[in-house]
């Protein structure tokens, strides 16, 4: 559990089943999840949006960052920081966010939505 996040007490917990999902890797399947965070907000002429550049730049990206987390940065506590599907998910809502409100180009809208999700934990080396 993170720090900000409560068991639920064990008289509502019991109401529920819980189910252990394996983290999301594999770039078919993070397309479809990306491409659902951003459906409404991107438009693509003719290619489906889990084909789109906007898409598959973003998995692309989230892989890699999965990957340098595992080499080489370190979160302002001097550990490794942990990049599951939930950071990739707020960073296309901030995304599609600055897409939909802010008027923001998508590439854009999703890096700074990346910067937010990914970079805020980082120390300074590892920006």
């Amino acid at each position: 559990n993170r720090c900000w996040e409560k068991d639920l007490p064990g008289s509502i917990r019991s109401r529920f089943t819980e189910i252990y999902v394996d983290e999301l890797v594999d770039p078919v399947q993070l397309r479809s999840v990306s491409a659902r965070y951003l459906d409404g907000a991107i438009t693509t002429s003719g290619v489906p949006l889990e084909h789109s550049e906007s898409v598959m730049s973003s998995v692309d990206l989230y892989l890699r960052c999965r990957l340098l987390s595992e080499q080489m940065l370190v979160d302002g506590g001097g550990q490794k920081p942990r990049y599951t599907t939930r950071t990739l998910c707020r960073a296309l809502i901030a995304g599609r966010n600055l897409i939909v409100q802010q008027r923001f180009a998508p590439q854009r809208a999703i890096l700074e939505g990346f910067e937010l999700a990914f970079e805020g934990s980082l120390d300074l080396p590892s920006r």
